[in-house]
């Protein structure tokens, strides 16, 4: 029986295997490198891996490849720190949403012969396992229904705006909002489609907030806006384009289409808040602009 040579071996993994000499040239490049970056082992033999990648040209990296071949130690690139080490594409059928292949990799030597280093990298395909990690942490954070941050969150992060106002004295401003009459929508178009009002909204808002606002769904019908950084003027302003962006907004689906409006209370923290004393002031504005009509914003100081 005639036993595989290490090439065969190395060729069968089911991840990327490249050896470098001292000067950081390649010496092998397994099939899945081939795979994985277009490139024939032909044509990657005997080339500078920081002259074929320069994107991987970085203090990181250099200083790594020094240790490792100085000291013999071994070297990790995690995808949590670095995403990737070399610029591949995701391979075809991986998760959408990644511009490049997400990686684990090692590096490490051993001594030759002759007392010169080689230093070896392994390459491993995690981009799937990224993917699954992420939509964990969305479940956790997430409010299913909507995709809108959850109650768990909302309560979290208010707190450490809170805290972050105070500490530095910075503005911040709360928005509490709901859907005027939404059980008269329920009643008359059904639950489904009521759900379908609630993410209309939540894709209305999202449209309008910055990416440093915190849009979360507090309970029902009733969502929430952190607004780091922003007065109480300019957050009642804001409130007031929301109003407008979803008093003309269509909800549509299964063949039935309506309109809808909200109400909104507005307040901003203050030096002498104590807890959460904001989000009683933003749930006063609220009910305060359902008793003066709907369809409105009060703030409350």
């Amino acid at each position: 029986m005639n036993r595989p040579d290490l090439g065969q071996i190395l060729d069968g993994l089911g991840q990327g295997i490249v050896v470098l000499d001292e000067a950081a040239v390649i010496r092998y490049w397994n099939l899945w490198m081939e795979r994985a970056s277009g490139l024939a082992c032909a044509d990657a033999v005997g080339r500078p891996i920081l002259e074929l990648y320069p994107s991987m040209d970085k203090p990181s990296f250099r200083r790594n490849l020094r240790s490792v071949l100085s000291f013999g130690i071994t070297a990790y690139f995690s995808h949590r720190l670095h995403g990737h080490l070399f610029p591949f594409d995701p391979q075809p059928g991986a998760p959408e949403g990644f511009e490049h292949m997400q990686q684990n990799c090692s590096m490490a030597s051993f001594r030759n012969e002759d007392g010169t280093r080689t230093v070896y990298l392994t390459v491993e395909d995690v981009t799937e396992t990224v993917f699954y990690q992420r939509k964990l942490v969305e479940l956790a954070i997430k409010d299913v229904l909507t995709s809108a941050y959850n109650r768990r969150y909302f309560d979290q992060r208010l707190l450490e705006e809170i805290e972050r106002a105070k500490r530095y004295s910075h503005r911040m401003s709360l928005i509490m909002m709901d859907i005027d009459h939404f059980k008269n929508v329920n009643d008359r178009f059904g639950h489904p489609f009521g759900d379908e009002a609630l993410r209309t909204l939540v894709r209305t808002c999202e449209a309008t907030v910055r990416t440093t606002d915190i849009l979360a769904r507090y309970g029902g019908e009733e969502f929430c806006i952190i607004l780091p950084e922003t007065s109480l003027a300019d957050a009642v302003a804001f409130a007031e384009r929301l109003r407008q962006a979803v008093e003309t907004a269509t909800v549509s689906a299964f063949g039935a289409e309506t309109t809808m409006t909200i109400s909104l209370g507005v307040s901003a923290a203050s030096p002498d808040d104590e807890g959460i004393s904001i989000l009683d002031r933003a749930d006063k504005g609220l009910y305060a602009a359902k008793a003066a009509g709907r369809n409105r914003v009060e703030a409350m100081v």
